[in-house]
């Protein structure tokens, strides 16, 4: 990354847009403490949060939906019920002294899996025996239901049908209402084009330029994805 500098807003949703492989796993990974920043600063709600170790990042209310939700968003091995407590299971009401609290759990788990739609045999089951997109809803439930200030959703929709996917961005929506701070990252330029409210295209680890919605078009976010600067794309 090369002289990023970004600001997302609460209630808004900033889209990042960019082709495959420019930057945008080291961008997510460096905001929430899973890569190691040598230069400049992250900052939430205005306090130094800069290479501070992911849980307590995690304990300031950012949330993330990783870009692999299968390897970096579950632990297959884990119940439903479990995975939806990896943020919070050693907290009240979900443990005390060490041990954990099996029937706030289970209640718990019981009300995410309604509110949030999951399709589980059981909150038992194994979380591996899902589907993706069932998957990603109990990541959503997990980090949405914590009630962050801000969140990262790194590819939240990839490889998920059509329902699955619209739930997703209805849940963002839902979270940008709610006054929650969120950066979409997303090479599906017709969600980025259709949740954002700024839009920030991103080549070779920098920021091309951040464009109001209203500005935006494929054209223009396509010249940027591919390299070429806003006063390149002046005609002559």
């Amino acid at each position: 990354m090369r002289g990023v500098s970004i600001e997302v807003h609460s209630g808004e949703i900033l889209g990042i847009a960019g082709v495959s492989g420019n930057g945008q796993r080291e961008l997510a990974e460096s905001i929430t403490g899973l890569r190691k920043v040598t230069r400049g600063k992250v900052q939430l709600e205005g306090k130094d949060i800069t290479n501070l170790p992911p849980g307590e990042i995690t304990e300031r209310m950012l949330s993330y939906i990783p870009e692999e939700r299968m390897r970096d968003g579950m632990i297959h091995e884990f119940t439903v019920a479990e995975n939806l407590i990896l943020r919070e299971h050693q907290k009240m009401p979900y443990s005390k002294y060490g041990f954990l609290n099996l029937r706030d759990i289970s209640k718990h788990a019981d009300e995410l899996i309604k509110q949030f739609r999951v399709k589980t045999p059981s909150q038992e089951t194994h979380a591996k025996s899902l589907s993706g997109g069932n998957i990603q809803k109990i990541v959503l439930a997990r980090e949405i239901s914590r009630n962050p200030r801000a969140i990262i959703a790194a590819q939240p929709t990839r490889g998920l049908d059509i329902g699955a996917t619209e739930y997703v961005r209805e849940q963002l929506l839902v979270e940008r209402r709610k006054g929650t701070a969120i950066m979409l990252i997303s090479e599906d330029l017709d969600e980025i084009l259709a949740l954002s409210d700024r839009i920030a295209v991103i080549y070779e680890g920098q920021i091309m330029d951040i464009v109001p919605r209203a500005d935006a078009t494929p054209e223009k976010l396509g010249l940027l994805m591919a390299g070429v600067r806003p006063e390149e794309n002046i005609p002559a």
